[in-house]
């Protein structure tokens, strides 16, 4: 009987984590979506630094 009493509990814990994970997903891609950060970042990405001296082989 306690094997069946904690499936059901790990069952619903799991659950909950997944539903909390889905929910929290779902509002940070609708507030980036919103925001437009996504094309802001592209532009602070890292960017070749072009006047450093390479080696050339």
């Amino acid at each position: 009987m306690t094997l069946i009493k904690f499936a059901i509990s790990s069952a619903f814990i799991t659950g909950a984590l997944t539903a909390g994970a889905f929910l929290t997903g779902t509002l940070v891609g609708s507030c980036l979506k919103k925001a437009d950060i996504v094309p802001k970042l592209k532009k602070l990405t890292i960017k070749k630094n072009q006047s450093a001296s390479t080696k050339k082989s």
